[in-house]
């Protein structure tokens, strides 16, 4: 059965899948600090808007939009293709980011640089969300 993507049963998966991704943990510059609350969303769909919290580098709660805005600390943006391609590890975060495929409506780009390697592997636990991930939303 396929989930779709950025619905909370995906939501669900990817939380699971992130959270035992040791590598994710390693790599943030100081993990037991990086508590936050962020936005992740696809360029044109307001539809397509997921809200995560951190505490100490592990995700506590991945849901649609729950949080203000001003409650954010980074709000991220990409095209439905980028981020499709970064959960499947045809692409990197880090170059991604460089090319401008991945955008920042809020916040410093400075963390996604500084935890690059905690993001990479971050995103690549959104293709583990499921076995079978429908893309087409």
């Amino acid at each position: 059965m396929s989930v779709k993507f950025f619905s909370q049963e995906w939501c669900d998966g990817a939380t699971d899948a992130a959270n035992a991704s040791e590598p994710m943990l390693k790599g943030f510059k100081k993990a037991s600090t990086f508590t936050n609350k962020m936005a992740f969303g696809v360029n044109g769909r307001d539809d397509l808007v997921t809200h995560v919290e951190w505490k100490e580098g592990r995700v506590v709660a991945w849901t649609g939009p729950q949080f203000d805005y001003d409650d954010l600390w980074l709000d991220i943006k990409a095209d439905l293709d980028t981020w499709k391609d970064l959960a499947e590890g045809k692409a990197e975060a880090g170059k991604m980011l460089v090319m401008g495929k991945i955008k920042f409506a809020k916040g410093p780009m400075a963390a996604a640089i500084e935890n690059s390697v905690a993001l990479h592997h971050f995103l690549l636990a959104w293709g583990a969300a499921a076995d079978h991930i429908d893309y087409d939303v």
